[in-house]
């Protein structure tokens, strides 16, 4: 049979329709929650229950059915070699989540996010992942995640200023019978000015009294971060693990618990409730 090909000779995509389930429901949310995702993540937090190839096929026919959007992300799949897909929402897809969810449309972004945000997005879902790790393994127990808008909100009562938002709020305990912890989240892109984007957004977050936890890209830039923050928390009366610094790379190979992490003075520590002080 002879594929029909559309103007510039590319094969036609015929759509399919699709009778969304709990568990696609789930993967909008998810690409909703962290902007875009790749395949594997979305694997991991849509369809863990199910082998990757499978919940692949099924996201290839939310794509398919207009639901989402797709484009390259500049990784490679872990062991297959091949390019690695980000997915996005569409206006289709948006809509189902309004129907289904009950979230405003206004609240629901769609398209392919700015390439310059694109990889700050990935890495934070891969931190989350990590922290999910975390649980299995039993480091930590009764874990959440949620985004910086939806904390910011509740704290608040308003639409916080962007700028001044952590990129994700984390709560849990060690063990079971403990007081919960909550931390702020943030993934240093490498870019923030001191006096016009650091400044603010550590002072803004210092005035929830919660610790911070922060990820960057190399220890030189931990080195320039923690030269910033440290008046900030002198100004604050806050000590020098109420803001701590890790290494994305360190992060990825060794676990989140199990990477070094730096006090704003430099000294080490464990992430346990004694080291913010």
């Amino acid at each position: 049979m002879t594929e029909k090909r559309g103007q510039m000779g590319a094969p036609r995509t015929k759509k399919r329709n699709v009778v969304l389930m709990e568990r696609d429901l789930t993967a909008l949310f998810e690409i909703f929650v962290h902007r875009t995702i790749t395949s594997i993540q979305l694997s991991k937090l849509g369809f863990h229950d199910v082998s990757y190839e499978t919940a692949r096929k099924r996201i290839r026919r939310l794509q398919q059915a207009g639901f989402i959007g797709s484009a390259t992300s500049g990784r490679m799949e872990y062991s297959r070699g091949r390019p690695e897909n980000i997915y996005f929402l569409t206006p289709l897809g948006a809509k189902a989540l309004e129907q289904y969810r009950g979230i405003s449309w206004n609240d629901i972004p769609t398209g392919m996010p700015h390439s310059y945000h694109k990889e700050h997005f990935l890495r934070l879902v891969d931190i989350r992942l990590l922290l999910m790790q975390a649980k299995l393994d039993g480091i930590i127990s009764q874990f959440e995640f949620r985004t910086g808008r939806e904390f910011w909100r509740e704290l608040t009562k308003e639409e916080a200023i962007g700028s001044e938002n952590a990129d994700a709020t984390i709560t849990f305990t060690y063990q079971a019978n403990q007081p919960e912890i909550t931390v702020l989240l943030e993934m240093d892109t490498g870019n923030f000015r001191q006096t016009k984007h650091w400044e603010p957004k550590i002072n803004s977050f210092l005035k929830t009294g919660l610790p911070i936890w922060v990820i960057t890209g190399s220890a030189p830039r931990i080195t320039k971060l923690q030269q910033w923050t440290q008046p900030l928390l002198e100004a604050a009366g806050a000590g020098a693990g109420k803001c701590v610094f890790a290494i994305y790379e360190d992060l990825m190979s060794a676990g989140f618990f199990g990477a070094v992490w730096q006090r704003t003075d430099g000294t080490i520590t464990d992430l346990k409730p004694k080291s913010v002080i």
